[in-house]
């Protein structure tokens, strides 16, 4: 799904005027926000066939008994919460702004206050 929300992006970015930020920053937001979240579900399935066994490498600590989140190893921060809350505020900011959600909002509220002046007007 990801790469599709990339390919959108990409083929929408054509269309956009200005520098080289403006017309591919969604996309290149988008393309970051991919190994981000999918770094996470990545280590689980190396872990899971036995490709990645460092003792290093798991997500929490091994003297705590629970899986809560007061029990996740520095690599369960950063790979659990750091990184895939990372890709996914990417892919929202990516994707709002491809989709130019802040000119759109705009337009509505300038209508809306055109509307409430004509109708107090009345």
């Amino acid at each position: 799904m990801l790469f599709a929300i990339i390919t959108y992006c990409f083929f929408k970015a054509k269309t956009r005027r200005g520098d080289f930020w403006s017309k591919y920053g969604p996309v290149i937001l988008v393309m970051m926000s991919l190994p981000l979240i999918m770094a996470d579900p990545l280590r689980h399935v190396l872990q899971d066939a036995d490709l990645w066994k460092a003792p290093s490498s798991s997500e929490y600590r091994s003297d705590c008994h629970d899986e809560t989140f007061r029990c996740l190893s520095a690599l369960g921060v950063f790979f659990t919460v750091v990184f895939t809350y990372m890709g996914f505020a990417f892919l929202i900011t990516g994707t709002m702004w491809n989709a130019n959600l802040c000119d759109k909002l705009r337009q509505i509220r300038s209508e809306w206050q055109a509307i409430r002046a004509e109708h107090s007007g009345s």
